[in-house]
């Protein structure tokens, strides 16, 4: 594989040290996402998927 010089990989090194402070203060600051909402949704939406399925299984097997 050829190796280009011409572009390099950022580096946080590069940085004025004020920057490099200021950008880790704000991923440090920055609020833990709530995934609360996410999970009610998820297993409201799984128990809805495992009625249906036990619905249609019992529909197959009294056709039969």
């Amino acid at each position: 594989m050829a190796y280009s010089t011409r572009y390099g990989k950022p580096n946080m090194t590069n940085l004025p040290s004020d920057l490099g402070i200021a950008i880790f203060k704000e991923i440090l600051e920055t609020p833990k996402p709530d995934y609360s909402k996410l999970q009610e949704d998820a297993a409201r939406l799984e128990k809805e998927m495992i009625e249906i399925r036990k619905r249609e299984n019992a529909q197959g097997t009294t056709s039969n």
